[in-house]
């Protein structure tokens, strides 16, 4: 999950460039999201949380992730 708001120039390829790490992998970015409001604000926080039960799921299963 990527906060896309107040993100620093080159911040977007980078996290794209860390996805390319693995086989099985989705980019999941928050446009309206800061760094700070994916744990403050309830949905954006709800959307992180979602993300990481996805790739726990993901790896019990053997399953790709989906976006």
């Amino acid at each position: 999950v990527t906060a896309a708001k107040d993100a620093q120039t080159g911040w977007m390829p980078l996290q794209d460039k860390l996805l390319a790490l693995s086989t099985n992998s989705v980019h999941r970015v928050i446009a309206d999201a800061t760094h700070a409001s994916l744990t403050e604000d309830k949905t954006q926080s709800a959307a992180s949380s979602q993300a990481i039960l996805d790739v726990v799921a993901a790896v019990r299963t053997g399953t790709p992730l989906s976006s």
